[in-house]
């Protein structure tokens, strides 16, 4: 059965120490590596520390670096340079990781659809953009409403994310330290839960600067002299801290089943309180508090402790600190066992550093990639247990090796402990999915079309080249038409478009050549958007055979033509044309039917057509579109029918003669070769914005080369009618390239 207050992790983010994407952090993690980088005395001098003081022995030279800091693709976000160089790069760079979540959990599309919230939260002032940087080198207005203030105070940080993506739901900032990025996901998840919101976006982005700078490890006791970070290790020392950026995307779980979502792993509970006053002082933590917070998220999961095997722990590897924090959890599970050693416990702080704000995100999407890969993955820098911990006499025992992820019960149950200077605890409960809901096999049976669009676009012709090739090398790459629903429904659909109609028997890099052909041929010129809908040229041809209706009728996608087809056959109107007495009129009817149907189905993806055009009797379609009463037209229809059959008759009567061709010729206007799609050559100098069908003879294929021209002309397709539900598993892809350029105040120098 199903827990309703579920909450699905579908898509996620981050940007940490030497690792630019969720798989490169995975990678980092299984090997056991540490991004934390040694400074040479020339580096810290360019960062402006000064001799005597990186010379003084409880100086680190160490720190964590983050990649690509001073680089942001304001081009993509609408952004003018001047406000780049001026915005802190915590919140230029929350804005790309949060898309490129939403990318990955194929929510671009819906959360702009739907109430989707962002809570977020950014780095503090000390070692901030604005503390270092502006202040310093920007001459002008830093008052209240201010672009200083607009660009860096963090009471923008979720508004400018909902203003820049159009996301409608709740934006909040949110601070409480060290522990603000799991407030974040703990108010997500309650928006989700009680229906405020249908998407939720928790983020954090610190980022320390100047980077390349150590610390003195005498001016706090939770520096570490070494720059080590030794997380319950007897030579445990305090932690350094580092930079880094995260997101993820929440939805409820049945909601993610339903919309065929891809699931990392399912947020059970969390729970948040404040330790008040019970403690020596406003800095220190509280066992009972933490273990308030513990006992509240297990309870609220529906489990037992005894059913956890696994704590991602906050861990900062100080002399006080991982002491408390295993007493935390020791108190909470007293409560339901005296199982000893039976609880895997870690913390991802020895690899990255402590992240500040950002700190429980990480630790978050660490959890998540581990009950996704089901993998347990080593605590670096441990030696020996910490003896004040009594590791032995506890239900805890070290992660150490990359292993798999075994527990006694079938499933993963973990929890996730993160803490924030002034008292705020957080503690959730994370697990994988049920064995049923996982392993069920996709309930709709599609059968693979013969025959797709796949649309992949970007802002410049530049990205959109890097973009397919990203697509095309993927090292997981995907059956075409299953990576064709993957991106036509998950990404954005940008105004340089690159439309490519594909079959089943294609390969990725036939796909490849063709897209990069097809941009090679082309001018980079932004795609039309339509200013007004499409108009719609009917025209109709003799015959319509059978089996171009039943090849319509067999795709899933295009059951509103084979529902339209029949409505229209039984319309009074097409009926009183089958009853007539003119010759063919069987025909004509089948064919008015079948153009009509072809608009309905055209209308149900999402092309909005102005008016209509009809040429030959197409005219009758047009007229019948428009709801003109039949008896206004129909006698004029019976006179052209009998004029046509006495040409045809008059042409096989003279079949060598140039009569009879000219006459054949000159009926074209009524009776086309064959049922119309498309025709690639305007009719009546129409313009590009208007689409033409009609075509010599319908196939299919001129179907999907229609709906390729018009997706690349700008057409907005509502792809959520194109396919049926759940056409096809989700995947993970890789995301959007920006285009990353240098925007920094002391370039201006």
């Amino acid at each position: 059965m199903m827990a309703t207050d579920d909450i699905a992790i579908v898509g996620l983010a981050c940007r940490f120490p030497e690792a630019s994407s969720p798989a490169q952090f995975w990678q980092n993690l299984a090997q056991g590596r540490e991004s934390i980088a040694r400074l040479s005395d020339a580096q810290l001098r360019n960062a402006g520390v000064s001799d005597s003081e990186f010379e003084q022995p409880s100086y680190v030279k160490a720190y964590t670096p983050l990649a690509d800091i001073d680089k942001f693709d304001a081009r993509f976000f609408g952004i003018p340079a001047a406000e780049a160089k001026l915005m802190d790069p915590q919140q230029r760079t929350l804005l790309e990781i949060i898309y490129h979540a939403l990318e990955d959990g194929g929510a671009l599309q819906t959360a702009q659809q739907r109430e989707t919230g962002v809570y977020a939260t950014g780095g503090g002032i000390t070692r901030s953009y604005l503390y270092q940087e502006a202040t310093k080198h920007f001459k002008g207005n830093s008052d209240t409403g201010s672009l200083l203030q607009l660009l860096n105070d963090k009471d923008f940080l979720a508004t400018r994310v909902s203003y820049k993506l159009n996301l409608q739901g709740p934006s909040l900032s949110v601070q409480t330290a060290c522990s603000s990025s799991m407030v974040a996901v703990h108010l997500a998840r309650s928006a989700l839960l009680s229906g405020e919101i249908d998407i939720g976006i928790a983020a954090a982005s610190c980022i320390r600067l100047p980077q390349e700078r150590g610390y003195n490890a005498a001016e706090s006791m939770i520096y570490s002299p070494t720059g080590r970070c030794r997380t319950f290790s007897d030579d445990a020392d305090g932690t350094i801290f580092g930079s880094g950026s995260g997101a993820v995307v929440l939805k409820r779980y049945q909601d993610a089943l339903a919309d065929g979502d891809h699931i990392y792993a399912l947020l059970k509970s969390t729970a948040v309180n404040n330790d008040g006053a019970g403690k020596f002082g406003f800095t220190a933590s509280s066992v009972p508090g933490q273990a308030k917070a513990m006992v509240k998220a297990i309870a609220l999961a529906g489990i037992s402790a005894d059913q956890l095997s696994y704590i991602e722990c906050h861990g900062t590897a100080t002399k006080i600190g991982d002491p408390l924090e295993i007493r935390s959890l020791e108190k909470a599970f007293s409560l339901d066992t005296d199982k000893k050693q039976f609880c895997h416990i870690g913390s991802v702080k020895p690899n990255i550093g402590h992240l500040e704000q950002a700190a429980g995100l990480a630790s978050l999407i660490k959890l998540a990639l581990m009950i996704k890969h089901r993998r347990l993955v080593p605590t670096i820098n441990f030696r020996a247990p910490n003896p004040k911990l009594k590791l032995p006499q506890s239900p805890f025992k070290m992660a150490l090796d990359y292993e798999m992820w075994e527990p006694e019960q079938q499933r993963c149950y973990a929890g996730l402990n993160c803490l924030g200077v002034g008292g705020t605890n957080v503690f959730a409960i994370l697990s994988d999915l049920p064995t049923t809901d996982a392993t069920a096999s996709n309930d709709n049976n599609l059968v693979e079309p013969a025959q797709d669009v796949l649309c992949l676009s970007a802002k410049t012709k530049t990205q959109l080249v890097e973009y397919i090739e990203c697509i095309a090398n993927d090292e997981r790459p995907l059956p075409l038409c299953a990576l064709a629903y993957n991106i036509n429904t998950s990404r954005a659909h940008l105004p340089i478009r690159n439309t490519v109609v594909i079959d089943r028997d294609m390969s990725i890099g036939q796909w490849r050549e063709q897209a990069l052909t097809k941009i090679a041929a082309s001018s980079e010129r932004r795609g039309t958007t339509f200013d007004k809908p499409i108009q719609y040229i009917c025209n109709p041809t003799e015959f319509v055979h059978a089996s171009q209706v039943a090849t319509l009728a067999a795709d899933m996608r295009c059951q509103c033509f084979t529902d339209a087809y029949q409505r229209w056959m039984d319309s009074a109107a097409l009926t009183l044309i089958s009853d007539s007495t003119a010759p063919f009129t069987q025909h004509v009817a089948k064919l008015l039917a079948f153009e009509l149907a072809l608009y309905e189905q055209l209308k149900h993806w999402g092309l909005k057509m102005a008016s209509f055009l009809g040429e030959g009797i197409g005219r009758y379609a047009q007229l019948l579109l428009e709801n003109v009463p039949s008896q206004q037209w129909l006698s004029t229809l019976e006179k052209e029918l009998h004029i046509h059959h006495d040409n045809l008759n008059h042409a096989q009567t003279h079949s060598f003669s140039q009569m009879g061709e000219v006459a054949i010729e000159q009926d074209l206007h009524l009776a086309s070769e064959g049922p119309i799609i498309y025709r690639n050559r305007p009719l009546h100098n129409l313009t590009d914005d208007v689409y033409v069908c009609a075509s010599e003879q319908f196939t299919t294929t001129e179907l999907w080369s229609l709906l390729a021209t018009i997706i690349d002309k700008g057409a907005q397709i509502n792809w959520q009618n194109y396919y049926p539900l759940k056409a096809f598993e989700k995947h993970t892809l890789p995301n959007y390239p920006f285009e990353k350029k240098r925007y920094w105040l002391v370039d201006e120098d």
